[in-house]
């Protein structure tokens, strides 16, 4: 970490966490005074997991490191590349993985709130993944996100809440948002709107299967009825019992 806590920040963390009641308002009252440096023993760390906190490079806001923490939930934050910074709207690290700017590799990290609006990024609804504009507005191929068939808003990959996605050939559902919409035969009004209808769960990841790739595919084990993904199944073997798998 490359800079240093604010105490209005550390502050409002604290408080943030008594609100929410993950620590009790007597902690929230006295946080932690701020060292120089974060390689000193007693540098804050998060009073709920113990992990390092962190701050925005564009605000105060202040955050636990660690993306399990109940505190992390609150204020979500995203990895950054400060060799690509020229305004703060470039200042998170793009999640397409041929983006020019992973070359940089991580430094530091950014709050949602600070990424400008006006650069052609895709920021999915649940805020863990990010395109930077010039990935966006480029004619490729995003390996990290899809479009809902129906609003056409885009949305990650990876556990989104907001939206399914089958792990074998990245189809998407319908949004949250348009799944209320449709009509209450699920199955058809996926298949109309030309979405994905996620119908199997890959017992190794928990990731999700659409019916077209499970009926393809085969996913399912013949000899222990176990489902796998294709990532899940090595070598063609059925991590379970080892038996052989079409893939």
């Amino acid at each position: 970490m490359d800079q240093s806590l604010s105490e209005v920040g550390l502050q409002n963390y604290y408080q943030l966490l008594a609100d929410n009641g993950l620590i009790s308002q007597s902690q929230a009252s006295q946080p932690p005074q701020i060292p120089t440096s974060p390689s000193i023993p007693d540098y804050p760390r998060c009073p709920i997991c113990s992990h390092l906190l962190i701050t925005c490079h564009g605000c105060s806001n202040v955050t636990c490191d660690n993306s399990h923490c109940k505190g992390a939930d609150l204020v979500s934050f995203v990895s950054s590349c400060h060799s690509c910074f020229s305004t703060l709207a470039t200042a998170k690290m793009c999640s397409q993985l041929d983006c020019f700017s992973r070359v940089h590799l991580t430094g530091g990290v950014i709050c949602p709130d600070c990424v400008s609006p006006t650069d052609g990024h895709i920021l999915c609804l649940c805020r863990d993944n990010w395109i930077c504009g010039a990935c966006a507005t480029q004619n490729k191929i995003l390996d990290r996100c899809g479009r809902c068939p129906k609003c056409q808003n885009y949305f990650c990959f990876f556990g989104c809440k907001y939206i399914g996605v089958c792990a074998d050939c990245c189809k998407v559902t319908l949004c949250n948002d348009c799944m209320e919409e449709e009509l209450s035969d699920r199955e058809e009004s996926s298949r109309a709107n030309n979405s994905a209808f996620l119908v199997a769960t890959c017992e190794g990841c928990q990731s999700r299967i659409c019916i077209d790739c499970f009926d393809e595919r085969e996913s399912r084990c013949e000899s222990c009825n176990s489902i796998y993904c294709k990532d899940c199944t090595d070598y063609d073997e059925c991590p379970g019992c080892g038996e052989f798998m079409r893939v």
